[in-house]
């Protein structure tokens, strides 16, 4: 399988707990002003299949996986205990037996550090009777949809205490943002695909080229558990129980609801629209093509405002645009 190209030597493929088959690339774009994209002067290559030049990342294994770092210039790294071997650039990583957060750093020479979040996974095997620890997750459709291996049963769930709920998971993106709505104990369990990361990094920069300046995305809606998202009326196949969608907006003024974006001084539907339209496109670019999705517009009703769906399912997929719409 071929990694992912983004950007400035930044690319994907599947991380060891959830399986995706499509490659995506971009070509580099020039920094906004006063905007940090969070890219540093070195790659990360994980696993032989992953690859990022972001500051902070995250990825997922299972408890006893083998994690293979090659750096793309002679590096220092730094962890608590879990290396098996180390060389110059390059290092293995054993994953302990219990599910947990771990953190792997590298600097190098020129000052440059990357940090790489491990979250260890549950296994799905201790989901008990639609629940992992008291915390409903509900049940996954055994056959994926389209025969597609994006929509596999999950091999595990990261575990959220409240103390990671606030930990940086990308440059611009924390975990806690991706939780699922649904009440449960303290810790809360999740999927955040790296696929869906990098997509949304990317929108990110794209979106500040285009003069919407903004820190990050108001994530209203990331993962949702099967249970939770039977519940609100969701179809079983929604990206987000997969831990690869989310229903984004930008909110600088901080009042909650997406900010007027096309500039007619009115904070309504039109401005998803507009954030829609930036989006596709975006897509329809032959050098972000391999950034397939899901797009969608949705306006406001009583619980939320306006916002736009994304995900990373592998194809295009459009609902909820309509020219002039309120």
């Amino acid at each position: 399988m071929k990694p992912l190209l983004l950007g400035l030597g930044l690319s994907l493929a599947p991380a060891p707990a959830l399986a995706t088959d499509t490659p995506v690339s971009t070509s580099a774009r020039v920094q906004p002003s006063g905007f940090d994209d969070g890219r540093i002067g070195f790659s990360l290559q994980i696993n032989g299949d992953i690859e990022t030049d972001y500051s902070v990342f995250s990825i997922m294994a299972l408890p006893g996986a083998t994690v293979d770092l090659r750096s793309s210039s002679d590096v220092r790294f730094a962890s608590a205990s879990g290396f098996t071997s180390e060389a110059s650039g390059n290092a293995r990583w054993l994953a302990p037996d219990e599910p947990g957060h771990h953190v792997i750093e590298m600097s190098s020479s020129t000052g440059d550090v990357m940090r790489l979040n491990v979250f260890v996974l549950h296994p799905v095997e201790d989901v008990e009777d639609g629940a992992l620890n008291g915390y409903a997750i509900g049940d996954y459709p055994q056959t994926p949809f389209r025969g597609h291996d994006a929509y596999l049963p999950p091999q595990g769930f990261i575990g959220v205490p409240p103390e990671l709920r606030d930990l940086p998971i990308s440059p611009h993106f924390t975990l806690g943002q991706f939780l699922c709505k649904q009440d449960g104990g303290p810790t809360r369990y999740a999927i955040v695909n790296p696929r869906l990361l990098l997509k949304l990094e990317w929108l990110l920069a794209e979106v500040n080229e285009h003069g919407w300046e903004t820190d990050g995305f108001v994530v209203m809606s990331g993962y949702r558990t099967p249970s939770y998202n039977a519940a609100i009326g969701n179809g079983r196949y929604s990206r987000h129980v997969y831990g690869g969608a989310a229903d984004i907006y930008i909110d600088e003024d901080g009042d909650g609801i997406m900010d007027d974006l096309n500039g007619d001084g009115v904070h309504d539907r039109r401005d998803a629209g507009a954030l829609y339209e930036l989006i596709d496109g975006l897509l329809e670019e032959p050098r972000f093509a391999n950034f397939s999705g899901g797009l969608g517009e949705y306006g406001s009703n009583s619980a939320h405002g306006p916002f736009v769906h994304v995900d990373e399912r592998g194809w295009n997929a459009r609902w909820g645009r309509s020219s002039g719409s309120q």
